[in-house]
């Protein structure tokens, strides 16, 4: 499906902003207490849980090499087209619950109560024609864009600093370690991006196993230290917030700027376009792999105007919102994107037709 080569660094650097988008604007619930400690280490859980899903996409990698090496390529097949299909319709949904999310964010903490329809088409719109660039373009550009949010965020979590009390951390495991494991792999279950590493690690250059194992740690590590200055800063306060993260970083002052939270917010927005971009270079690849005939220009028409007009009706719909970020959905999400469908494919490449003409997979 992807034809372009990319970096192992830039590729990375994307996928993690696409994932910190996800970490940022992380929503407190009944079902998961923000205040306790173990949520600062949830993150850590977080790393084993990218590493074993990344097992099928490694082998991936492995077959298609092998492939090359002894010039023979897996045809293309309606197997295959339904699996990019499915794929397609999982990031689908996937943007339509961080539209919502990222409607919900800013219509409660940055503009209350105001209309924010034609502010969340012009993301939509601004995205889709991004990620026809390509994603070169879109990967490249995530090397900038990790600077920008790599230090504004240090600069926050350095002026949180006072702000911490110990007092704030709870006991280790205070509601027991099952219930531990259980909001960690709810917590690793919003990162949907995992599910896009079989399709991309088979064209990024460089050494994959060593890049993925560097990324998994690096991002549980840094997911757990925003999650520490989060429960230092505000404590059993971090419950009661809709989005604890953004309340967090309201209290950071940096010298006479008493509020840096506006620069943070802005690094943020980049971190959801990239991610919709990403998302949409995904589905209009998997589009177009599955349907010969289309093109991305009316790929890019179609989900434009289909995302524009279920962003109007979702809008101020908290019915909608709830079902969009159900546990169960994001269960659902997953594990089809990140478990079911690279194990499938996995075992699908091993008893493949082959052919001499190459066909991208």
């Amino acid at each position: 499906m992807i034809k372009e080569k990319i970096s192992a660094k830039n590729y990375f650097l994307l996928l993690y902003l696409s994932s910190l988008c996800s970490v940022f604007m992380y929503l407190s619930s009944s079902s998961i207490k923000i205040s306790q400690i173990d949520s600062a280490l949830r993150p850590l859980i977080f790393i084993v849980v990218s590493i074993l899903v990344s097992i099928p996409a490694l082998v991936i990698v492995k077959i298609k090499a092998d492939n090359e090496k002894n010039r023979v390529f897996v045809k293309k097949t309606n197997t295959l087209k339904a699996i990019s299909f499915v794929y397609a319709v999982v990031y689908f949904i996937s943007i339509l619950k961080t539209v919502a999310r990222f409607d919900l964010f800013v219509s409660s903490e940055l503009f209350p109560n105001n209309d924010m329809v034609i502010f969340l088409v012009g993301i939509i719109v601004v995205c889709a024609l991004l990620s026809l660039s390509g994603i070169g373009a879109i990967s490249r550009s995530a090397v900038i864009f990790f600077i920008l949010v790599a230090f504004s965020t240090s600069v926050v979590m350095f002026s949180l600093r006072n702000e911490i009390s110990y007092f704030n951390f709870t006991p280790l495991f205070q509601n027991g370690v099952g219930e531990f494991i259980k909001e960690s792999m709810l917590f690793s279950f919003q990162i949907t991006e995992l599910g896009t590493l079989i399709m991309f690690l088979p064209y990024v250059d460089g050494n994959v196993k060593k890049s993925t194992l560097i990324w998994s740690i690096f991002s549980g590590i840094s997911f757990a230290l925003v999650f520490f200055f989060v429960v230092g800063s505000l404590g059993s306060f971090a419950d009661t917030q809709l989005f604890p993260t953004y309340t967090a970083v309201s209290l950071a002052s940096f010298g006479l700027i008493k509020r840096i939270d506006a620069l943070e917010t802005s690094i943020w927005i980049l971190c959801v376009v990239q991610k919709l971009s990403f998302y949409f270079f995904i589905i209009q690849n998997c589009l177009c792999y599955s349907f010969r005939r289309l093109s991305k220009n009316l790929v890019i028409i179609f989900l434009i105007a289909i995302l524009s007009v279920v962003t109007g009706v979702l809008s101020f719909n908290i019915e909608s919102f709830e079902y969009l970020s159900s546990d169960v959905l994001t269960v659902i999400l997953f594990v089809v994107s990140a478990i079911i469908l690279p194990v499938l494919l996995c075992f699908y490449l091993k008893v493949a037709p082959r052919e001499d003409v190459k066909e991208d997979y």
